[in-house]
């Protein structure tokens, strides 16, 4: 706040105390004046209700146009109306027009115009911004196991996807070939290792049971970590080649009936992917840090260290059988190592072991790099009282097939809600606050499409947005699922609570809580009483607004049935027969997107808790303290760890001071409420910019309290990511590391490093906790 509207504010509260002692001491001929003026203002009032109308023009008398005011009372009619506007005819629609053919990043053009042309049917002000980034394109691949003295080949794989009759996008001619975004081109050969998931882990398990990965190729399930994790744990080891496939059983027969007698991956199936280093950071490969528009300057690619070295491919668990027999009684049995390196194709006779085979594997991946112009899809409707803060909603556009589930169905909810938006306009209402439409283009291949927006708009970003609201894969299954700032804990509890779950007595939260309850680990108490919220995740487009430029974000969506996921089979089709076959669930997570933007953009007052922030940190001090302990007893007899102190004293100081000057803030709206209302209706206009000036102190410090963990340097080794209370570790799987700076100071074994990255978050803490304060 400005220090004359403090003044403002300061000279406004006097005066209320002092006009109180006055009250007191009227007299009686005060008492008569106040009854001579009260008469003639019921005389002026009465005027004013008869005469003036009839001199005004008549407002339109649609009942629901008085439903839309920006007030608590009507904030109920909102959600009526816009629960009654949505229309899963609509969404259909949405969802074939966009899983109509495969729509890869930067060869999708034709969708982001008709994205374009609907915003604009709307009424909606939006526009194409075009970025320019290094991608990426399938020319060849081949996997083969041979005999090298001889050059007999005893298998080559397909490395192709089944059509399935009846479902015309396992059809399509478009359809890309196997191939990883960002994998390197090359054609390698060695001897075949088996690494269970691939994590740092897996290969530090292979080394001590005496396996070298030296000059090998390397097959790995999908999921744990990242592929891109996957791919540069292997690199470190020394393989020359990575193969990652899917097993089933993660998400195939082992889950369930295959497509297309059900909703599993079946044996054909493969799972394309990014192994671009999202660690090091998202976005364009060869413009780290800004963005990729036409004329900027670009690195040698030899120069960008978020790309992989070594080339990889993703395999269908078809085409992994044949190359995991080739190692059956060679090397250590898996089960030796432990019984989560044994997959679920023992049901085909498979033995799991680690290699290396006796046979060569070659391995050939073909690419193409060249910059490609992708487009992004803007839209914006302006608000009507702070049109300078705005709240943006977002998905991406680009699939590595139709891909209904990843992202067509988030695309499908973000044109409908664009729609409906419009529709309440036609009833008279706009938001309070700007709102934001983003249709990003190539998140598939790292994010590029967000990220590249983000950075190119960075100082808007941090002066004028309120929120990120983004939803990527909207239905892929029942359980819904968050990831979010923790200041969107209550407003996430609220707007779940009033949408009703797809075919049950039960609302999102109800279905959201039962759900979390049955997956909570025991030792989790507080996933008892509230649904989880998940931290943030490497592959959403949250993570350049939440983590590089510290805009407060949220991620949500139904997960589930992921056995489709990056593969053909993700379909309309398939959506259509096993996963939402009534559009229930589209509806159900366009009401939650739609109520939540509504309420992010039209509440006089922000419900953002910096309170839950402060109690989500003291949390993960604690959690931290309990990795460090589990840590030192791992490694009594590492001198360097036992120099740890056991507690984080100056963390649990910060948190403390932010928990307290969280609340002031709610104290602050207390007043705002009691003394004024949140609407500031009122005619004094003193009163009336006092009540301005508070309320938009507290908006302003809900809404960016989060930019206030912001650490300028960025977290050691990832300087990109600038959020200090969370970011990605060193080998940490798809979620972030909590204090990720404190975690690699830990790594680093020195006490002093460790106590300096400790000051440095707490004194980020305490800043963030002052920030409460400025009323």
């Amino acid at each position: 706040m400005f220090d004359d509207e403090k003044q403002l504010l300061n000279s406004d509260r006097a005066a209320e105390k002092q006009l109180q002692p006055h009250h007191e001491l009227l007299g009686r001929a005060t008492r008569f004046r106040r009854r001579t003026v009260t008469v003639l203002l019921s005389l002026a009032a009465l005027a004013f209700v008869f005469v003036v109308p009839a001199l005004l023009p008549r407002a339109p008398s649609t009942s629901d146009t008085d439903d839309l005011q920006s007030s608590t009372d009507s904030r109920i009619d909102l959600t009526r109306l816009l629960f009654n506007a949505l229309s899963t005819v609509h969404l259909r629609t949405n969802l074939e027009y966009y899983t109509s053919g495969t729509h890869a990043a930067g060869a999708n053009k034709t969708q982001a115009t008709h994205t374009l042309e609907y915003f604009k049917k709307q009424g909606i002000d939006a526009e194409i911004v075009e970025y320019f980034p290094w991608l990426n394109r399938p020319l060849s691949q081949r996997v083969a196991v041979f005999n090298s003295t001889t050059h007999e080949v005893f298998f080559e794989a397909l490395l192709r996807e089944d059509a399935i009759p009846g479902d015309p996008a396992s059809e399509d001619p478009n359809n890309l070939a196997p191939f990883h975004a960002y994998s390197a081109d090359g054609n390698v050969t060695g001897q075949l290792v088996y690494a269970n998931y691939g994590s740092n882990d897996d290969f530090s398990a292979l080394e001590q049971a005496g396996i070298n990965v030296n000059g090998a190729i390397v097959i790995v399930r999908h999921g744990k970590v990242h592929s891109s994790v996957k791919v540069h744990a292997a690199e470190l080891a020394g393989a020359r080649g990575v193969l990652i496939y899917s097993d089933p059983k993660d998400d195939g027969y082992t889950k369930g009936k295959v497509y297309p007698a059900g909703p599993w991956r079946p044996e054909s199936s493969i799972r394309r992917d990014s192994v671009l280093r999202h660690r090091i950071h998202p976005g364009d490969p060869l413009t780290p840090g800004y963005p990729s528009t036409n004329n900027s300057q670009r690195i040698d690619p030899d120069d960008a260290a978020n790309l992989s070295r070594i080339p990889s491919l993703p395999l269908s668990y078809r085409d992994a059988l044949p190359l995991l027999s080739a190692i059956q009684s060679h090397g250590v049995a898996a089960s030796n190592i432990s019984s989560s390196w044994v997959g679920g194709l023992t049901s085909k006779g498979i033995e799991y072991w680690t290699g290396p085979s006796t046979l060569e594997v070659n391995l050939e991946n073909r690419v193409e790099y060249r910059t490609v112009a992708i487009q992004n899809v803007v839209g914006r409707i302006k608000g009507w009282e702070d049109p300078g803060q705005a709240v943006i909603i977002g998905n991406h556009r680009d699939a590595w097939s139709s891909g209904a589930s990843d992202p067509s169905s988030g695309s499908a909810v973000l044109l409908e809600l664009a729609r409906v938006f419009s529709e309440l306009g036609k009833l008279g209402w706009r938001p309070r606050r700007t709102i934001i439409l983003g249709s990003w283009d190539a998140a598939e291949y790292g994010l590029i499409g967000s990220t590249e927006w983000v950075e190119e708009n960075i100082d808007w970003l941090r002066a004028s947005a309120v929120a990120y609201v983004n939803v990527g894969a909207a239905v892929g299954g029942n359980t819904f699922a968050s990831a979010a700032s923790p200041v969107f804990q209550n407003l996430l509890y609220a707007v779940t609570k009033q949408v009703p779950y797809p075919h049950s007595n039960e609302t999102v939260y109800d279905a959201w809580l039962r759900q979390s309850l049955a997956t909570a680990p025991d030792a989790d108490t507080s996933a008892k009483s509230r649904p989880a919220i998940s931290p943030f995740e490497l592959d959403g487009d949250t993570i350049a607004f939440a983590m590089h430029a510290g805009i407060s974000s949220v991620d949500m969506g139904f997960v589930g049935s992921g056995g489709a996921q990056h593969s053909n089979f993700d379909s309309f089709k398939r959506m259509a027969s096993f996963v939402d076959p009534d559009m229930q669930l589209h509806l159900a997570i366009a009401r939650v997107w739609g109520l939540l933007a509504i309420r992010l953009a039209n509440d006089p007052v922000l419900d953002l808790c910096p309170m839950c922030y402060a109690k989500d940190i003291k949390r993960i001090i604690r959690q931290f303290e309990k990795q460090m302990r589990q840590r030192r007893s791992a490694s009594v007899a590492d001198s360097k760890d036992m120099t740890i102190a056991k507690k984080l004293r100056r963390l649990h100081a910060a948190q403390r001071q932010l928990e307290t000057n969280a609340r002031i803030v709610d104290h602050d709206k207390r007043h705002l409420r009691s003394v004024y209302g949140e609407e500031c209706q009122m005619t004094g206009r003193r009163r009336h910019a006092s009540c301005l000036a508070l309320r938009a102190s507290i908006n302003d410090r809900v809404s960016k309290l989060e930019q206030h963990f912001i650490d300028p340097d960025g977290v050691p080794g990832h300087e990109w990511y600038k959020h200090a209370l969370i970011g990605p570790g060193r080998w940490t799987d798809a979620s972030f590391q909590a204090f990720p700076g404190l975690a690699a100071a830990l790594d680093t074994g020195d006490k002093g490093i460790v106590r300096q990255r400790e000051k440095s978050i707490a004194d980020i803490i305490h800043e963030a906790a002052w920030f409460l304060r400025e009323v």
